[in-house]
């Protein structure tokens, strides 16, 4: 018996519920208490005070391309959708206005402080006009119901083609192509500079929910005015940027020291120029799922991905096809590095080189692992593309994309595992969403491999441009990347220069290229003459560079010159002489002795205007 005035002892289920109590608060706690701490190792908000903001490093070398290249040299990002059912156009425009007043990116403006871009932030919510201003409505039911749809293709092709005016904005339009009272085709459309392609889906789905308008966009836990919003990205990642720089592009500088500068592919030239008034074309194939499987489980260890082995059937063609030893490609890097950025919209991606030799002819079943080793180096070093361009300082030429010319992209793929699924879902009774996948006219390189790999196989979609290759050889090269990839599944352990395709691409005889050619180092189209006001011209690539001693026939490039150096000299340029000098000038006369003739000639047409 107790004594008096002791409680009686719990029952051991009260005892173990009490415990399971105890525990419940602790982990309460603990979880209130990571989240405190998640919120000040988070992704700090800048002041929604209307002062204007730093860009991030992709928005920079976004800016930098549109200056140097115009608009074509940064394609915008798309999605379509086909929708089937009625829709309502006002409560379209309504759901858009509210998707783009969540995402002030996509109304950012972009100035020059000081030769930097920077951010200017919407103040405002759109107006009712101003967001029918980003609609563009093409009623395509005229045409003959057989034609529509072809019709419908070809127009989001130019829609896709929209030049943004990155000084005054939006950043984004929306096409719906209307087929019929119920069958539309909608096109978004965005700046690089304000999106990503991950940003595109987040804005689909969107745009769905506030179509819908049966669920709030925001999280309940999100108050409107703490989201983290693009911007607030821009400064935090420049910010942990700078502290690592010095040492990643030390790392790029010794890898890319003494890579060849431009990759020749060996494919035959169209017979007739133009490409029926586009400026790209696109091949696609596919590559069975097995052929898949059976290369994944070649590496040394670990399985290889799917888009490591697809990359590294593609570098061993693309070494042939240029008669090279090694080769130099781009990969797309980058992604959303905190959970708090994973709903924003904008762009996370950015561009890395990667340098893969074959000099001593490797098995498949070895290479791929260096592959996927190459690829995991470069993205432990990642650096803005647009400074490793700058401290690699390779030669440059107008209209040849520095460092690398051939691109890889890892194409993500949408499960679909029913009616509705997808980004395209969530509209509403009485309307079916599907995707609707259209081309981009454009690009800044000669080839460009998206490879999206699913459980049935791999889809491969070539982009090239219409003026330098054939189709015919363009597809050639498509169908030997298949075969290939099939005989390296049966032979991984033979030596790669044994496993031979037909190369149905390359000509008899190739033609001469037309690409322009790399000026030589010290020199350039008019290095030997020394002309026009020289001696400022020195003192322009001197201020520049912040170097002193520039001399005639010092190369901007090779000094340390890049696409912002251009940018800023041809401003100082167009304040002391009044002359528009074009960027592509400075690439093929990159000396002051051989730019003061340019100079000189730009200033006699330009008096004549």
């Amino acid at each position: 018996m107790n004594p008096p005035g002791t409680p009686a002892p719990a029952s051991a289920p009260a005892a173990a519920a009490a415990a399971a109590a105890d525990r419940r608060v602790l982990a309460a706690r603990l979880l209130a208490a990571r989240r405190q701490v998640s919120a000040v190792r988070g992704v700090p908000r800048l002041p929604r005070d209307g002062r204007p903001v730093v860009c991030s490093a992709e928005q920079r070398r976004l800016w930098l391309a549109e200056r140097i290249g115009g608009p074509a040299a940064s394609p915008p990002v798309t999605a379509g959708l086909a929708l089937d059912g009625p829709l309502d156009l006002d409560r379209l425009t309504a759901a858009l206005a509210a998707v783009v007043d969540r995402h002030p990116v996509l109304r950012t403006r972009y100035a020059e402080v000081d030769g930097e871009p920077v951010q200017l932030l919407p103040e405002t919510p759109l107006t009712h006009s101003q967001s029918a201003s980003l609609i563009d409505l093409l009623d395509l039911s005229f045409a003959p119901e057989p034609e529509r749809e072809a019709l419908a293709a070809a127009l989001a092709v130019e829609a896709g083609g929209h030049r943004f005016d990155l000084a005054s904005g939006p950043m984004l339009r929306l096409t719906v192509l209307r087929l019929a009272a119920d069958r539309h085709r909608l096109l978004l459309v965005c700046h690089h500079i304000a999106a990503d392609a991950r940003s595109a889906d987040l804005l689909t789905a969107e745009l769905a929910a506030a179509y819908r308008a049966d669920e709030a966009l925001d999280a309940p836990d999100a108050p409107a005015d703490d989201r983290p919003q693009y911007a607030d990205y821009a400064a935090w990642s420049r910010s942990r940027l700078d502290r690592v720089l010095p040492e990643r592009l030390a790392y790029w500088r010794h890898l890319l020291a003494g890579a060849p500068p431009v990759l020749e592919l060996g494919l035959d030239a169209p017979k007739a120029p133009g490409g029926g008034g586009r400026r790209t074309a696109t091949v696609a194939v596919r590559v069975p799922g097995a052929v898949v499987e059976r290369l994944r489980a070649v590496g040394d260890g670990a399985r290889l991905t799917g888009h490591t082995v697809l990359l590294a059937g593609f570098l061993v063609l693309l070494a042939r096809c240029a008669g090279r030893r090694e080769v130099a490609v781009g990969v797309v890097s980058g992604g959303r590095p905190h959970p708090e950025l994973d709903a924003v919209v904008g762009c996370f991606t950015d561009l890395l080189p990667l340098r893969v030799s074959l000099a001593d002819d490797p098995a498949f079943r070895s290479f791929a692992p260096r592959v996927r080793e190459a690829l995991a180096a470069g993205l432990a070093q990642t650096a803005p593309f647009d400074r490793i361009v700058s401290a690699v300082a390779p030669r440059r030429a107008p209209g040849v994309h520095p460092l690398f010319q051939v691109l890889f992209v890892e194409r993500t793929e949408v499960a679909t595992a029913g009616p509705g699924a997808g980004p395209g879902a969530g509209w509403g009774p009485g309307l079916d969403a599907a995707p609707w996948g259209q081309e981009v006219d454009g690009s800044a390189y000669d080839l460009v491999l998206a490879a999206g790999v699913g459980s049935e196989g791999a889809e491969l979609v070539l982009t090239y441009p219409c003026e330098r290759f054939a189709r015919s050889a363009v597809a050639g090269f498509a169908d030997a990347l298949v075969e290939l990839l099939a005989l390296l599944a049966e032979r991984p352990e033979a030596p790669l220069s044994g496993v031979r395709t037909a190369e149905p691409w390359r000509p008899p005889a190739a033609p001469p290229s037309a690409r322009p050619a790399l000026p030589a180092a010290g020199e350039g189209p008019a290095a030997g003459e020394v002309s026009g006001p020289v001696a400022e011209l020195r003192a322009l690539w001197a201020e520049v560079l912040g170097r002193e001693g520039v001399g005639d026939h010092d190369d901007l490039f090779a000094h340390g010159g890049d696409s912002l150096a251009v940018v800023r000299i041809a401003a100082r340029i167009a304040e002391r002489f009044g002359v528009d000098v074009p960027a592509s000038a400075f690439f093929e006369s990159p000396t002051p002795a051989g730019f003061g003739a340019v100079l000189a000639r730009l200033t006699e047409e330009q008096q004549h205007v």
